[in-house]
């Protein structure tokens, strides 16, 4: 009997599937929308409903029962916490997947984009997470928690930001920003004292969302906004000064090539490269005497997902399956 394996990659945006056999071969690749628990409104339930249906639906289209699956990988937005992950591996069990590792999805970025699958994950698409893994194995993972970690990426926050800055600009003497009267036109605001009503109406109307508003602050860096640019440079601060964090605390090796993965929608299709360059910079301030290496991840996060369970098995395939997902 031919035996498989599968990589998941969970979201609160969206979450793809990949289906290889153990030679390392593509069988299917699967699309579906949001299925981060804590952004569908049933919830666990609602989570537990549309994974099984997700996985089911891609196993008997390929003619593949679930007990030829040999090993399965599932990265998934929303596990945060030890209660987190126990709740979500009895659904995952209940599905009938009996040999699995289930992570936090920032982690999928560390197989995909570096072939030791050692290194750190900066995440930065729906989310904000860093996620770290050593040469010993040991897995850590910073932020993610929202206001617990003072999360300053991922694209709800940002967005939120770019509503409260102009908010302060209107009515807090803030600085000026090319911001307010894009965001003003877009809601269809008369006069600054619609734009709280209007945003209300638009967000509640499903007529706008508040992480597309994040969008907004790259365009403004593209026209010299230096309100836009002190923001984008306050997020890359955090986020590089948890990745110094992160490699204190799991002791990369000075000696050794520390790989940095950049992943998320954020960073892979940033229209303005001064989220990523003022990272690099202040690692190179803080981390000189390191060896690293960045990488933009260029193929989905569930390659990710697939490599480590190839590898769990014994196989070592991480240029085939990136090659076969490269374009996905």
């Amino acid at each position: 009997m031919n035996k498989f394996v599968i990589g998941i990659d969970v979201g609160a945006t969206k979450s793809h599937l990949a289906l290889f056999d153990t030679e390392g071969s593509l069988v299917d690749f699967g699309h579906w929308g949001p299925l981060n628990h804590e952004a569908l409104p049933g919830s666990f339930t609602q989570f537990e409903d549309e994974l099984g249906q997700f996985v089911m639906r891609h196993l008997s289209g390929s003619g593949i029962s679930i007990q030829q699956l040999e090993y399965s990988v599932l990265g998934i937005a929303g596990v945060d916490t030890k209660i987190q992950h126990g709740i979500i591996s009895r659904i995952i069990r209940n599905l009938g997947i009996e040999r699995f590792t289930l992570v936090n999805d920032a982690f999928l970025g560390i197989p995909a984009g570096s072939p030791s699958g050692t290194g750190i994950c900066a995440n930065n698409g729906s989310g904000c997470t860093l996620a770290g893994i050593n040469k010993e194995n040991r897995m850590l993972q910073i932020g993610g928690v929202g206001y617990i970690s003072d999360d300053r990426g991922g694209g709800g926050i940002m967005g939120r930001k770019v509503i409260s800055t102009v908010f302060c600009e209107l009515f807090r003497k803030g600085k000026p920003t090319c911001m307010t009267p894009v965001l003003l036109e877009k809601l269809g605001a008369s006069s600054k004292y619609d734009f709280v009503d209007k945003m209300y109406e638009k967000i509640d109307d499903g007529l706008l969302s508040v992480a597309s508003c994040a969008k907004m602050l790259f365009e403004a860096v593209l026209n010299n906004d230096e309100v836009a640019a002190e923001i984008l440079r306050g997020i890359a601060e955090s986020y590089a000064n948890g990745i110094s964090c992160m490699i204190d605390e799991l002791k990369f090796r000075r000696e050794d090539e520390t790989h940095i993965v950049f992943s998320g929608s954020v960073f892979v299709k940033s229209e303005h490269p001064i989220l990523i360059e003022t990272i690099k910079k202040k690692l190179l301030a803080d981390n000189g005497d390191y060896r690293i290496k960045y990488t933009l991840l260029d193929v989905p996060p569930a390659a990710g997902a697939v490599i480590w369970a190839l590898k769990e098995l014994g196989g070592a395939y991480y240029d085939k399956v990136c090659a076969q997902l490269r374009n996905m």
